[in-house]
C-alpha cells in the first residue's frame, strides 16, 4: 500500500523513521551505559545450624536487588552474588575474599552469625571494603576504632538483654539463670548478661553451656532447676533454643523461660509445633507489625516491606531475619548511589569502596526493620528503640507484650 505517497515521500518516510529508530537505540545504548552495574557480594548461612535464620535473610536481599533493578531512580544496576557459608566461620572468611577479589563486590554482606561476623573481621580490613553485617553482638562493631570496614543492622545483644531484663524486673524476677551456646553467640550474650543483671537488681544463680549440635540438654537443665531461679534466659537459635525450652520443662522448671532474639522466627515456632507457648522472646517488631499501633514510627516500612515480601513470595511472612536481610540489602543501596551521585567511579575499585564506606557512615533518618538509623563515626549501628519488644508465645503464634 502506498497511502498516496510518491516514490521520493516513501523513501525520505523510511529514512526517518530508521533515523528515530537508531536515535531511540542510542539514547537507551547511552542511558543503561550510565547506569553501571555494582556488585554486591553476600555470604548467609542456608544450610547447617543457622539455616533458619539464613533462609529468609537471602530471600530479603534477593527482593531488595529486584526492588532495586526496577528503580530508574538509581544511578547503578545491582548485581547480587551470595554464598552459603554452611553456619561455618571458616567457609565464611573464604567466601568474603572470593567476593571481593573474584567478583569485584563493592560491598560485602557478611554474616548470619556472630561467631562467621567476628571471623571475618581481618579479611574485611585487609581488602577494605565495607561490610553489613546481620549478627547481633556489639562486639561486631565495637570498638569502632577497630572496626572501621564493619557496620551491622540487628539490634544489638546488648539492647536485647537490657530489654529482657526490664520486662523480667517488673514481674518480679530477682534471681536468673543463664542457659546459651558455647560459641561467640553464646559468649557475647553471657558477657552483657552478667554485666547488666547488677543494673536491674538481679542475682544469677547460673550459668550453663551447649553446643548447637548437642541433642541431649538434661544434665544442664537439670543443675539450671537446682539453683531455684525465678526465671531463666535462654541464648540461643533454633533448632538448640527449642530443645533447651523443652528440656526445662520436663526436668520440672514451670516458671518463666525467657528467650534472645535468636528465637524470634518462625523456624522456632515450627520446630516446637505448639510446645513453647508461654515462651517469651525480645524480638523486633516486624514480627509482629500488624499489632503495632497505627501511629508507630515504623508501621509504615514495616507493612510497605511485609506487602513486597509477601508478593514475591507468596503465602510467606517476613520475620526478623528476613528484616534484618532486608536492612542490610536497602542500606548497601542507598550507600552506593551516594558515592556514585559524590562521583566516585566503579572503575576505580580502591577509591569506590572507600566512598561507599564514607557514604554509608553518613545515612540518617533511615527506617528500616529494626529501627530508624543514625550513622556516625562512632557508631556504627546507629539503631534507636522504636524496633524492640517483647513477644510471648501463645497458641503457637507470637504476641506483642510491650514496645
Amino acid at each position: 500500500m502506498c497511502f498516496g505517497f510518491s516514490k521520493h515521500a516513501r523513501r525520505r518516510l523510511l529514512q526517518t523513521l530508521a533515523l528515530v529508530g537508531a536515535l531511540t537505540a542510542a539514547a537507551a545504548t547511552a542511558q543503561k551505559a550510565e547506569r553501571p552495574v555494582v556488585v554486591v557480594g553476600a555470604v548467609v548461612s542456608t544450610t547447617g545450624p543457622a539455616a533458619t535464620l539464613g533462609i529468609p535473610e537471602k530471600k530479603a536481599l534477593e527482593l531488595a536487588e529486584a526492588l532495586a533493578k526496577e528503580d530508574a531512580s538509581l544511578p547503578f544496576v545491582p548485581k547480587l552474588v551470595v554464598y552459603d557459608d554452611g553456619s561455618d566461620p571458616t567457609r565464611a572468611v573464604n567466601a568474603v575474599r572470593k567476593l571481593a577479589n573474584d567478583d569485584k563486590a563493592a560491598v560485602l554482606i557478611c554474616c548470619t552469625t556472630t561467631p562467621g561476623s567476628m571471623a571475618v573481621l581481618d579479611a574485611v580490613k585487609s581488602l577494605k571494603t565495607l561490610n553489613i553485617s546481620m549478627a547481633s553482638a556489639a562486639s561486631v562493631v565495637e570498638p569502632v576504632a577497630e572496626r572501621f570496614w564493619t557496620f551491622k543492622t540487628p539490634m544489638t545483644d546488648r539492647m536485647q538483654i537490657a530489654y529482657t531484663m526490664e520486662t523480667m524486673s517488673n514481674q518480679g524476677v530477682r534471681r536468673v539463670a543463664y542457659l546459651g551456646l558455647e560459641d561467640a553467640y553464646g559468649e557475647a550474650g553471657w558477657n552483657e548478661f552478667r554485666v547488666l543483671a547488677k543494673d536491674y537488681g538481679l542475682e544469677i544463680v547460673a550459668s550453663e553451656r551447649f553446643a548447637r549440635g548437642d541433642s541431649n540438654l538434661t544434665p544442664q537443665a537439670l543443675k539450671v532447676r537446682q539453683a531455684v531461679p525465678d526465671a531463666v534466659y535462654v541464648h540461643s537459635i533454633p533448632p538448640s533454643s527449642v530443645l533447651a525450652h523443652q528440656t526445662l520443662g520436663r526436668v520440672g522448671f514451670s516458671k518463666a523461660i525467657f528467650h534472645s532474639a535468636g528465637a524470634a522466627n518462625s523456624g522456632f515456632l515450627n520446630v516446637a509445633k505448639g510446645a513453647v507457648d508461654g515462651a517469651y522472646v525480645v524480638s523486633g517488631v516486624i514480627e509482629v507489625y500488624d499489632q503495632l499501633p497505627i501511629n508507630h514510627p515504623l508501621r509504615p516500612a514495616l507493612e510497605g516491606f511485609a506487602q513486597e515480601y509477601g508478593r514475591r513470595f507468596p503465602g510467606e511472612q517476613p520475620g526478623l531475619f528476613a528484616g534484618q536481610g532486608w536492612d542490610a540489602g536497602k542500606l548497601a543501596m542507598m550507600a552506593i548511589g551516594a558515592a556514585l551521585r559524590a562521583g566516585a567511579k566503579p572503575t576505580e575499585p580502591e577509591v569506590f569502596r572507600a566512598v561507599v564506606r564514607d557514604q554509608m557512615e553518613r545515612i540518617q533518618g533511615h527506617a528500616g526493620s529494626n529501627g530508624v538509623f543514625n550513622f556516625s563515626k562512632r557508631d556504627h549501628l546507629g539503631l534507636d528503640k522504636s524496633g524492640i519488644g517483647m513477644l510471648k508465645v501463645v497458641g503457637g503464634r507470637f504476641r506483642l507484650q510491650s514496645n
